[in-house]
């Protein structure tokens, strides 16, 4: 009887050491995090060339054991409804708005605010576009804090982060040399992030797949009733998480 009760409270305090290994969840909003001020939709009327401030900004809810964080790097998708992928959207270098119609910022002193800014203006890093495979894109964004830097601390589990604000601008939307496809639906969906910790810590770094409150947004209505039919999850295996950041 001893032995069972004994055995009983070992399995007690395993079941709630997992439970408290919390993985963690994706936000993503226009113009704040997806779990407060964010908008699911944007709509432009795609008449000026001028201006912008469709700013997409992503967010991840803190997973256990996140006590040293140095950086993150995150995997949006985006797809369409038609065919091909819209021209207006290919911001890469090459493509019809080449890479100046899209700028990364991960600097949220100035707002916005309902979520937590762990990078205090610190965090360095950029953003990447794949080329579009028929009508989906891939973008990546990526910063991290120096090595040594004094705002590499701990982040409660469950606090909703600030990470990355992708910005679009206006740019070859309308008149001569225009890009065609500004008005056509997009589903965009924080597809997966990478939080990596301090070198040599024993958590490791944390692999974030799964949605807090809302991983997607919208553009222009969407592609349909259900915007993350459009992106289906997939089993990751380790090696093709890898592939994701490079």
């Amino acid at each position: 009887m001893k032995k069972t009760l004994l055995m009983t409270g070992a399995l007690l305090a395993l079941t709630a050491g997992l439970a408290l290994a919390g993985p963690g969840g994706l936000n993503l909003g226009w113009l704040d995090c997806g779990s407060q001020a964010g908008t699911e939709n944007r709509v432009f009327v795609c008449n000026t060339n001028t201006g912008g401030g469709h700013i997409l900004v992503g967010s991840f809810r803190a997973s256990s054991f996140m006590n040293a964080v140095t950086g993150f790097s995150a995997v949006v998708d985006a797809q369409s409804g038609g065919v091909s992928y819209p021209a207006w959207w290919n911001m890469r270098v090459g493509g019809c708005r080449a890479s100046a119609s899209l700028t990364s910022n991960f600097d949220f002193t100035g707002g916005p605010f309902n979520c937590y800014d762990y990078w205090q203006g610190g965090a360095v890093g950029g953003h990447f576009m794949d080329a579009p495979v028929g009508n989906r894109a891939r973008y990546k964004a990526q910063a991290a804090l120096p090595a040594g830097d004094t705002r590499i601390t701990s982040i409660p589990e469950g606090l909703e982060v600030y990470t990355f604000k992708l910005t679009v601008n206006n740019l070859k939307t309308a008149g001569l040399g225009a890009c065609a496809g500004c008005s056509e639906g997009l589903c965009i969906v924080l597809n997966s992030m990478l939080v990596t910790n301090q070198p040599g810590n024993p958590a490791g770094n944390k692999f974030i797949s799964s949605p807090a409150e809302r991983n997607y947004v919208t553009w222009q209505g969407g592609i349909g009733p259900d915007c993350l039919g459009a992106t289906p999850a997939k089993n990751t295996t380790w090696g093709q998480v890898k592939s994701l950041y490079r």
